[in-house]
């Protein structure tokens, strides 16, 4: 099935629901326009990229080794460590919540515990069992480098692996919670991405701080919109 027919056939009652598609950098870059309704953005990436958080330093990269193997670099406008997306190994979708609506949090630390509830919802109704990190944020050097690496509100782990990560963009508008979800965990493809000098010690930290659900993309998709409805 194709997202934007599971969209139609799981509507979710007073959201604005869609399927945007195009290069990594490029989906980070868009803008919601409209924040008079909560929406969701179901992204579908035509490219790999390293995807930086908006204030890690790229010195860690290695881009001519990123050029040779046709893996773009990316920034996003959230913060954390990197994540590696593709079309394939990573569920990516955004949420937009308004100030005012009842799933508003003045509260950062808190704020995503609600959206790390609906996916663990989700994934649980695929048989797939999963606990939510409800303390601060946990951030040390491997956090700094990748994402899931790190602990944050709302997210989601398999024994102590992450399997979603969760970023967001506060304004003055609303709030853009950014979702990853590892379909599969191969850091060994992308971990070359750094330089030696970045990822010294740090390889085998990498390689055990996430896993995977092993889910179809689609599957994943119809049971999150179940359960946003439910939630």
């Amino acid at each position: 099935m194709k997202i934007e027919e599971a969209l139609l056939a799981n509507s979710v009652p007073g959201w604005i629901a869609s399927d945007r598609t195009g290069e990594v950098q490029d989906l980070h870059s868009l803008e919601n326009v409209n924040w008079n309704f909560p929406a969701i953005w179901v992204m579908s990436p035509t490219n790999s990229s390293l995807v930086l958080g908006s204030s890690q330093d790229d010195a860690c990269i290695d881009y001519e080794y990123a050029e040779k193997i046709d893996v773009g670099i990316a920034r996003r406008r959230t913060g954390g460590g990197a994540v590696f997306v593709d079309p394939k190994t990573l569920f990516w979708v955004d949420l937009f919540v308004p100030r005012g609506h009842r799933l508003w949090n003045d509260d950062i630390g808190v704020a995503s515990i609600w959206m790390g509830g609906v996916w663990k919802d989700a994934l649980g109704s695929l048989g797939v069992d999963t606990h939510i990190h409800n303390r601060p944020f946990v951030k040390d050097s491997l956090a700094e480098l990748v994402c899931f690496g790190g602990r944050a509100p709302g997210e989601l782990l398999i024994g102590e692996k992450k399997v979603l990560g969760i970023s967001q963009r506060r304004t003055r508008k609303g709030v853009r919670f950014q979702c990853a979800l590892a379909l599969e965990w191969r850091p060994e493809e992308w971990i070359a991405l750094f330089t030696d000098a970045s990822t010294k010690g740090l390889k085998s930290a990498i390689l055990a701080s996430g896993t995977c659900v092993r889910l179809d993309r689609d599957e994943v998709l119809r049971g999150f919109i179940q359960a946003l409805v439910r939630s």
